[in-house]
């Protein structure tokens, strides 16, 4: 079945109700993980991605994952896509949108004047896309199809973007219940450990990767004198300057149990690392969450870090990255805590 082709103006464009609240973009490990390249979900996306080519015909389809500032491109179909500003992006507009939405000839409406692939290769005219959410309802993305001439959807075209969005969606579900710490909304200790496994065996030769643990100090005593639900609602709120740390595709941040965390710093720096190690500390230290029974009067966090420059000796030296990021956070705890220590 192919796309009934026409040089109608936008009849079937569903426009946005400005009446209905915008979705808040997801800044979680959902995102993230899926920036990463989940290889499960990543198969997932092909398979939808080549069913909605067939049956639409378009040109070009993708899913598309949509962070702060940019659109991310996953299992293109047709041709490779070039990484495209959120606010120039077409997939900006259809998240928007409470349900599929279509655009039959981009060069008939103004709003995408200043749309990337609208102006520029491959020069999209026709556009269909359906969002897509994590499990707690956020959007992360959109699936799409797009073609450089103008074109319409029949009825049994769109029921597939509804069936391919359920699929998708549900493998998310899956694959995010046994990726993420249901406390945190980290990545969990399994699948961290997994990732970076994957990713210092994928790096390349001279690329320098970072090792980081972080401990929340005296978390024992804040449990014994604030109880148990403070001591949840610490972590999550000490999560939430991790992640806040996790720098797009950057870094990848997981809680490896109890009050102990993990990341792994892609391309890393010494300097920049250092500061945004430090800006991490300081950031828990601003939560102000009051802690009679440290020294200090409130949480605070101590942090160890290395780095390995990648050779072929170092290709599976990532256990040992993480064992000499662990001395150092003892070094931290023995000067005082609260301290930023590099191997």
């Amino acid at each position: 079945m192919q796309l009934a082709y026409s040089n109608d103006r936008l009849s079937s464009r569903m426009s946005v109700d400005p009446s209905v609240a915008v979705e808040p973009e997801v800044e979680s490990s959902v995102i993230e993980w899926l920036l990463h390249d989940d290889q499960v979900m990543r198969e997932c996306f092909t398979h939808a991605a080549e069913i909605l080519k067939s049956v639409t015909g378009a040109a070009i389809t993708a899913i598309t994952l949509l962070d702060e500032e940019h659109q991310h491109y996953r299992a293109e179909v047709g041709m490779a896509m070039p990484l495209v500003t959120r606010a120039r992006s077409l997939a900006d507009y259809a998240v928007r949108d409470a349900d599929l939405f279509v655009i039959e000839d981009a060069h008939d409406d103004t709003r995408f004047g200043e749309c990337m692939l609208v102006q520029r290769h491959p020069f999209v005219r026709f556009y269909a896309a359906i969002a897509l959410r994590a499990p707690n309802g956020e959007i992360v993305g959109a699936l799409c199809a797009m073609d450089p001439a103008p074109g319409r959807l029949d009825a049994s075209q769109r029921g597939v973007f509804y069936h391919l969005r359920a699929m998708i969606e549900n493998d998310l579900k899956m694959r995010t219940a046994t990726a993420i710490d249901p406390l945190t909304q980290l990545y969990n200790r399994r699948f961290l450990l997994e990732s970076i496994a994957r990713k210092w065996k994928d790096a390349r030769e001279g690329d320098v990767m970072g090792s980081v643990v972080v401990d929340v100090d005296w978390f024992k005593q804040y449990n014994d004198t604030y109880g148990h639900q403070a001591g949840d609602h610490c972590l999550r709120k000490v999560a939430s300057v991790m992640q806040a740390a996790a720098d797009g595709e950057r870094i990848i941040a997981g809680r490896m149990g109890g009050e102990e965390f993990g990341l792994l710093v892609l391309r890393a720096e010494p300097v920049a690392l250092e500061d945004t190690l430090e800006a991490l500390r300081q950031g828990v230290e601003d939560l102000a969450i009051e802690h009679r029974a440290s020294p200090l009067g409130m949480v605070t966090v101590s942090v160890g870090a290395s780095l390995t420059r990648m050779t072929e000796g170092s290709r599976l030296a990532h256990r040992e990255g993480f064992a000499s990021a662990d001395r150092a956070l003892y070094r931290s705890k023995h000067e005082g805590r609260n301290l930023v220590t590099m191997a």
